[in-house]
């Protein structure tokens, strides 16, 4: 991570930034990086009142300051809910961020996993990170989500040792999803350990490295 680049996450949900690269992410930052994150189901749900999803909203702002995120979007789409609209207003909103930013590295969720939004949100990102789509765009990296992401085979990891407490901290801070299902902070810790253990570092996060050109 020598070199300064423009970073774009492309995250389902407000909190999924943080639970599959916000170690890394804030290792980009500390090299000068730029990153940049878009919510894509940040709009109306039959499971949660506007209320909450406001809430929510300012978490990611909240987070968005203390990590140091350069800019953040909310596309507004349904939440779990993105498998009842057309599928082209999903691969829209994320051309319209993608080609406003043009990244020089990308990271979206693994095509395995058992949210439906989180495939539809890659097969929709995937289609852009073609190399005659995306001359600009020289790497490109699926991570995990701890409890939702399936047959996940990383074949890439980043030592987050010194990064670990802003990751940590970042999901403390979005009072709503930090004990959601499974995880919790000392799951995610013990999480972030394993994958540590993997490649031979103390905390690590992990992912599948889909393409790389060396320009």
């Amino acid at each position: 991570m020598d070199n300064k680049s423009k970073i774009l996450v492309i995250a389902s949900h407000m909190d999924d930034e943080i639970l599959g690269c916000g170690g890394t992410l804030k290792k980009h930052i500390e090299n000068g990086d730029k990153v940049y994150v878009l919510y894509i189901s940040s709009g109306e749900s039959d499971a949660w009142k506007k209320e909450i999803l406001d809430i929510r909203k300012g978490h990611a702002v909240n987070v968005s300051k203390y990590m140091g995120f350069e800019e953040i979007f909310f596309a507004d789409l349904p939440l779990i809910q993105l498998d009842k609209i057309p599928r082209l207003e999903v691969v829209k909103a994320i051309q319209k961020i993608f080609y406003s930013i043009k990244p020089d590295i990308l990271y979206c969720h693994y095509p395995t996993d058992i949210n439906s939004d989180h495939r539809i949100v890659y097969e929709s990102t995937i289609i852009w990170c073609r190399a005659s789509k995306s001359p600009f765009l020289n790497k490109v990296l699926l991570y995990e989500i701890f409890g939702s992401t399936t047959d996940f085979k990383p074949n890439y990891y980043v030592d987050i040792t010194s990064q670990a407490e802003f990751k940590l901290k970042s999901m403390s801070m979005y009072e709503t999803e930090v004990n959601a299902q499974t995880r919790n902070l000392d799951t995610i810790k013990t999480h972030m350990k394993y994958r540590g253990c993997e490649s031979n570092t103390d905390l690590a996060e992990a992912f599948y490295l889909h393409s790389l050109i060396e320009r």
